[in-house]
This record gives structure tokens, sequence and C-alpha cells, in this order.
């Protein structure tokens, strides 16, 4: 949509300038609020003497840095190229999730080895699949060991290295790569499994039991270091504490390394946790080890389908139809891509949820056992997409988490990314979800142990940007985050070539590759270059209003219009946009005129002026009051006019009765200052969730969207009380010493301790917080869950309260262009991604 073409103004000089009355008032000064209010609104803002009579930029100065702006000439329109690239790109992805079947996943040379060692079912001395064997002998790395070439993880190279060798050993074949595979472990297996800190699912129990079969087939290897001994009683330790009785009747984890657990396996009752494709919880290699026990024809048949598939090698787990999805989906929906891949997402969620229960979800769809990162992952997704589910699949793996938290000092890469899915989707909380809660605190306490951990930077051997990733999710909650600063955050964090950890490494090409971070990078900058423009726009406005000459107020122009720019980013909502930041400039305004500016008397006439809506009614306001009202007049009158175009009614008179309702407020915050006059908490909140301008602020917008807004619609959006209160109580939070120090009594810090006799300050903000907190778990729902409001007007309230949690996360950002403030508007808007 091209950005909207402002109407004519009408000029100041329409009014009568010749009455007396204005003669007057121009006579002593009062057009530009003479010595005596000006004088007296300074010392109500708490503002040195020496500044007063000084000029705009002594005031601006004062009140802090101005308005962030950078020359837009400097960077150049999304070209044709650019967004040819961007169509063929959302192409190729969009063919990516069509393809999707049972999940494509990298080689495992520690499974392709158990399976290769397979004997021959026609009782021939050779293997059942002799191509197993031939990759083996063709994938040794240069420094003698097998696994991902790509990235050196210790666990991850000794369990492949040793599993091909002894396999290589058993068939007597590739003396050579058994040599050097032997030398690669003599020279370093001490040495990492020191280093495996971050050791993969079933390390400490496969390890030891390949150990003592490379023993058996002679090979001559450094079995008696002490760091194997520890191993080795590690391992007996975990094996007494399993129930033979659970381990036989119940799936487990355990069922995924029963190749590490075969002295303890009854093979006859474990084939009673057989899943209905023949395997052992997907796992080829715990799969070969029990049809080598007890040949049974389900297992073959399974392992004979994956090498079917894969020709020449297996996977460390298969299927992963769930995985793969899933992680496609997070990588479109992390990375700001959704609107290009709604219809794919749909059907990949929809997969999901058809395999979805409340005791969680595995890799792939046959899974028995629930797996903690993916159970966590597909809860938030889901969650984010609208379907219905409930917590009790979080209560259920809840205990096999805290275990992990509680394992300070001894984090591994596979704990810490299943912690932080947690964390993650525990922000998707509803009223009344204690679990999330619960398990909130703890995922967030042990992430940031595991930041202080001196086992930590061996992370990056799995997801090289796993530290970034945690500190930012720490920095600040979902709901107090904003989307086009995640996306952005998350491209620059995005690794195309991103493992994950089983048993060993593994890639799932097909949700991690370079055409994601290509099209996010595109996709951002395309944007960023299109909100850029819009800036202009708004620059022209602003100086057409002839707010500019306004030396009272904050001017604020881009850092406003950033606001909109993150709260509704998509191309089609450029009039929105627009009508969002043109409403927050005409609050700020009105909130600097309201606050001490003006006095008392002019304010009313100002509002009596409003309320008859008639330029003619403020020939006896000073020349400043007259432009804010000319700014009032024209703005919203070119909004309406626009929108009812398309929603075929005037919606003046409601806009109008929105920003009265504003005005009103502010007159009475007003009334109670100039009186020292310290209101009831109720009569103050109530107030309050007015003069925080949110109604007025998204309503006015809200017709511009594009959209037919009916009125039955438009009488659901009843939790905007909620974002009103969340975004009054982050600025009470942050602004009511300052208001206080000039002798504002009316705010919710002191109406509470004012009620509450003894109450210390520490105390009023820790119950604000969790009064803040208790109304965006609220806001959650309504955002997430409430379908019979459409998305976008949704997105516009809960963005909107969102915002504000980032304008006042550690001060009041908007009046002092906090640092963090004017990064991410540089970041958003002026910054391209290369």
């Amino acid at each position: 949509m091209a950005p909207i073409l402002f109407a004519p103004l009408i000029p100041v000089s329409t009014v009568n300038t010749k009455s007396p009355r204005w003669i007057s008032m121009k006579a002593h000064g009062c057009l530009r609020f003479g010595n005596y209010s000006r004088a007296k609104s300074l010392a109500w803002r708490n503002i040195p003497s020496a500044v007063v009579g000084e000029d705009a930029k002594s005031l601006q100065a004062y009140y802090g840095k101005p308005d962030y702006v950078q020359s837009v000439s400097t960077f150049e329109a999304p070209s044709d190229e650019m967004d040819k690239r961007i169509e063929e790109l959302v192409a190729e992805i969009k063919a990516i999730f069509n393809s999707m079947e049972d999940g494509e996943i990298s080689p495992s040379p520690y499974d392709t080895a158990w399976v290769a060692r397979i004997s021959a079912i026609d009782g021939s001395a050779k293997p059942q699949f002799p191509q197993m064997v031939d990759w083996i002998l063709h994938n040794q790395l240069p420094d003698g060991s097998w696994g991902e070439n790509r990235r050196f993880l210790a666990c991850d190279r000794l369990l492949n290295t040793l599993s091909c060798i002894a396999t290589l050993a058993f068939w007597g074949v590739g003396n050579n790569q058994v040599n050097r595979g032997i030398e690669f472990l003599k020279g370093n297996t001490e040495g990492m499994i020191k280093e495996a800190n971050h050791r993969s699912k079933g390390f400490e129990i496969v390890f030891p039991a390949l150990l003592n079969q490379a023993k058996l087939l002679g090979l001559d290897l450094p079995y008696e270091v002490p760091i194997i001994k520890q191993i080795n009683e590690k391992r007996d330790s975990e094996l007494k504490k399993v129930s033979f009785e659970e381990l036989h009747s119940h799936p487990s984890t355990m069922l995924q390394c029963l190749e590490g657990i075969q002295e303890v396996v009854d093979w006859k009752n474990i084939l009673k946790l057989q899943s209905q494709d023949g395997s052992f919880s997907s796992s080829p290699a715990s799969t070969a080890c029990v049809f080598m026990q007890t040949g049974d024809n389900k297992c073959l048949r399974f392992l004979t389908s994956l090498v079917a598939k894969f020709g020449d090698h297996v996977p460390s787990i298969y299927p992963v139809d769930i995985a793969e999805r899933l992680r496609a989906v997070d990588s479109v929906e992390s990375l700001g891509l959704e609107r290009h891949f709604q219809t794919e997402i749909k059907q990949a969620m929809d997969y999901v949820f058809h395999y979805w229960s409340e005791r969680g979800i595995g890799l792939g769809r046959k899974s028995l056992v629930p797996d903690i990162d993916i159970t966590a992952t597909a809860f938030r997704l889901l969650r984010t997409f609208g379907y219905t589910v409930s917590s009790d699949a979080l209560q259920n793996i809840k205990s096999e988490a805290e275990e992990l938290s509680k394992r300070s000092g001894d984090e591994n890469c596979a704990g810490i990314i299943a912690i932080l899915s947690l964390y993650r989707c525990s922000q998707l909380n509803f009223p009344g979800e204690n679990v999330m809660r619960e398990i909130g605190a703890f995922a967030e306490d042990y992430l940031a142990r595991s930041l202080e951990s001196k086992n930590f930077c061996q992370a990056k051997a799995v997801k090289e940007n796993l530290r970034q990733e945690i500190e930012y999710a720490l920095s600040a909650r979902w709901n107090r985050n904003m989307p086009r600063l995640m996306a952005r955050n998350h491209i620059v964090a995005f690794n195309p070539d991103d493992l994950w950890l089983g048993k060993t490494l593994y890639r799932l090409p097909k949700a991690s590759n370079d055409k994601y971070l290509e099209l996010a990078k595109l996709d951002f900058n395309s944007i960023q270059a299109k909100l850029r423009s819009e800036i202009q726009h708004i620059k022209r406005w602003y100086k057409e209003c002839k707010f500019p000459q306004l030396d009272f107020t904050r001017h604020r122009e881009v850092a406003v219009y950033w606001t909109s720019s993150v709260v509704m980013f998509e191309q089609q909502y450029t009039d929105c946009r627009l009508d969002f930041t043109k409403a927050g400039i005409l609050g700020v305004i009105t909130d600097d005129l309201y606050d001490t500016y003006a006095t008392l008397q002019q304010l009313k006439l100002f509002n009596e002026a409003f309320e008859r809506w008639d330029p003619l009614q403020i020939d006896q306001l000073p020349e400043d009051m007259k432009i804010v009202f000319m700014g009032f007049y024209n703005t919203l009158t070119d909004i309406s006019e626009r929108a009812r175009e398309v929603q075929g009614r005037d919606v003046l008179p409601y806009l109008r009765q929105q920003w009265l309702n504003l005005l009103f407020s502010f007159t009475k915050e007003r009334e109670w200052m100039e009186r020292s006059y310290p209101p009831l908490l109720d009569e103050y909140w109530e107030n309050a969730k007015v003069s925080i301008a949110m109604e007025s602020t998204i309503l006015t917008p809200i017709f511009s969207t594009g959209d037919i807004l009916p009125d039955h619609i438009l009488g659901k959006l009843d939790f905007l009380n909620l974002v009103s209160e969340a975004g009054r109580l982050m600025n009470d939070f942050r602004t009511f010493q300052r208001e206080r120090d000039r002798g504002e009594l009316a705010s919710f810090v002191q109406c509470y301790m004012n009620e509450h006799p003894g109450c210390t300050e520490e105390e009023a903000l820790n119950y604000m917080e969790e009064v803040n907190e208790e109304a965006l778990t609220q806001l959650n729902y309504h955002f997430l869950m409430r379908a019979d409001i459409p998305k976008r007007y949704r997105t516009l309230l809960f963005n909107t309260a969102r915002i504000m949690q980032i304008i006042y996360r550690k001060e009041d950002g908007f009046l002092n262009a906090a640092e963090d403030l004017e990064d991410s508007i540089k970041k958003s808007l002026y910054e391209p991604l290369l």
C-alpha cells in the first residue's frame, strides 16, 4: 500500500485573531505562554531557574537527548533484483516444506556401524548390509576419527570412532582404518573425555559398553586410564538405579541405548516395548542390538527400510518428521518470515497437533518417549499459532527437567538447549498455570548458572551462538519484547549449519540451511528501507502541523514512529502505522501541554473547544495551543475521512470521544497537582488507565488496517483495558520519583503507600510488578486464544502493551532517549543486515 497523501491543513490564520481577547492576550505575551505561566510551569517541572527564558534548545537539552534522526538518503530503496530474489527464496522454502515426509537427517557413523555389524540372515559369514561397511571405510576423517566433520565435539568423535573401529575389527577388514582410528583414540581419549562435559544422551551408558566390546576384539586401547575407570563406576551406579521391572514394562530413555545395557536386558520381555514400526525408540543402534539378540523380524524390517531409504548409511534416529517440521516452523517464525509461509506453517502445525498428547511428544510420530526439547518447542509453537494445548504436558516432563537443572557444574549442551526451550515456552503462560511459572523460575535460574559455568564454553561445539541466545532470552521475556527486535537478533545468531545432539551430532538440512538466512536478511532489509521512507511523511506532517514551533514539548517524531514500526511492521499496514505515529505524537504533545505548562483555565478552554470541535472556538487560546488544536482537528479529520471509505461510516465522533476522555483525564491529574490532592488508589487508578493514552493511541489507527472493523468486533476489544493497565504500571514504575519531586502526589506507588501505612517504596514496587505480570499473563491468553477477534487487531493491542514494557524496561527511555532504546531504533530502521 502506498503511503497516504496528507489532506491540506486548515491554517491557524483562519481563526479570528482580531478579537479583543486575542489582541489582549497577544499584548500580554500570553501567545507564547507569558512570564508567569512559563515560569510557573518550569518550576513545576523542577527545571533549574537558569533555564527559564532560554530557547527551546536549552529546554531540550534538559529534558534529554533530541529525537534520534539519521539521514535516510544514504540508504537505497529495495531494488527489483532484491524483490525478485525474495520471491525465489520464498518459493524454494515453500518447496522444502511441501517435500517434508519422515524427515531428512545427516548420517550417524555410530549407528551405521551397529547396523553394519549384523550378520547375514542366510547364515553366511558376511554382513547383512555390506554397503554399511563400505560407508565406514570411505568416511573416515583425516585425523583418523569418524563423526561430524564441520564441528568437533569430544563425545561425538569418541562414540563414532570407537563404534566404527569395533565393527571393522569384527569383520576383519580395513586394517589401515582401524589402526588410524586406534591411534586417534590412544592419543586423545583421556583428554577428550575430560573435556567432554557436554556429553551426548546416554554417553556414559554406551561408551563403557563399547570399550568392553573393543577389549574382547583385542583392540589396543587405553582401557586403564583413571577417567575411564570413573566413567565405568558412574555407569555401574546409574544401572543400579534402574528398576528391572520399570525397564521392561514402561517406555523410557533407556530404550534408546539398549546396546549399552545388554547385561541387564531380558530380551524376550523387552520386545513388549517395541514400537509399531519395529524399532526401539526409533534408534537404529538399539534396534540392531535387539535384532542380534533375538532375531526379531520386525526389527529387521525396520532396519531394512532404513537401508532402502538412505542407501549406505543410517541416521541416529528415525523418523524425525515431528522434529523437522517444528525446527523449520521455528526457523521461519523466529526469523520474522511467518507471513510468507502461513499455509505451510498451518500444514506443519496441523501435522504436529495430530500427534500431540498430554504426555508430550518425541522427534518422530512413532516415539514412545517424549523429548523435553521437542515437547517444549511444540508446546510453544502450537500456542503461538492458536492451537489449544494444556500445560499438563509440561507437568509430565517437569521432574525430568528439574533433574537436569539441578546438575550444577555438570551442564551438558543437550540439557542446556532443552532447558532453554522450556524457559521460552513457559512464557506463553495463561492465568492459573502454576506449572508454567514453576518451570520458568527454575529454568531461568539454571540458564543463569550455566552461563557462569566453566563448562559452558564447550557448548559452542554444538550450537555456536548458544550463549548469545541464552543471554538475549534472559534479557527480556517474550511478552516484554517485540517480534521485530527478536527477529533481528535471531537473524544475527542464526546458524544455517545448526547441529543437534542425540547420542551423536546430527543435522536437519530442511529445517536449517542457507536459504532461510539469506531470505531473512533480504526481507529484513527490504522492510527496513520501506519503513524509513515513511519517516519523511511523518516529518512533513509534523512540520505542516507547525509542531516544531512548540518549545514546551518533547520532539520525538522518529522515536514515536519507531514504536509503530515494530508494533505493525508489515507493508500492508502503512496507513495504520502512520496513524499510530500521529496518535502517539499527539498524545506526547497533549501530555506535556496538560502536565504543567498551560494554566488550568487554558486547559478547560481547550477542552471546551475540543468538545465543540469548532476551530472558531479557539480564539481565546494562546498561539501554541491553537497549533495543538488545529493539529488535532486536521489529523483526526483526515484519518476519519480515509476510514469512511473503508468502513462505510463516520468514525470521527468515536475518535473525538476517545481523545476527549484522555483530555479530561489529563485535566483531572492537573487539578490534583494544583490542589496537592492525594487521591485514593481506586480513584487514581480509574483515571490513570485513561491518562496513559493507550486507548486513544490504539483506537485512532485501528480503522486504518485496510479491513472493515464492525461494531461487534470493536466491542470485543475489552482486553484493551489490560493494555492500559500494563502500560500505566510500567510508566509509573519509572516516572513516579521525578513526578513526586515536582510536586505530583498522584502515582500508583504513592497512592498504594498512602493506603497501606508502613508499606515501603520497595514493597509497593514489588506489588506493581506482580500486578503487571498478571496483566501480561491475561494478555497472553487474549492475544493467543481469542479466535473471535481477527489476529491483526489482537496483534495491534498486544504489541502496544509489549512496546511499553520495552520503553520503560530500565528507565523512562522515551523521555531520556535511553541508549538501549536508541540502539533498537538504529537496528530497526537504519542499520541493514549484511
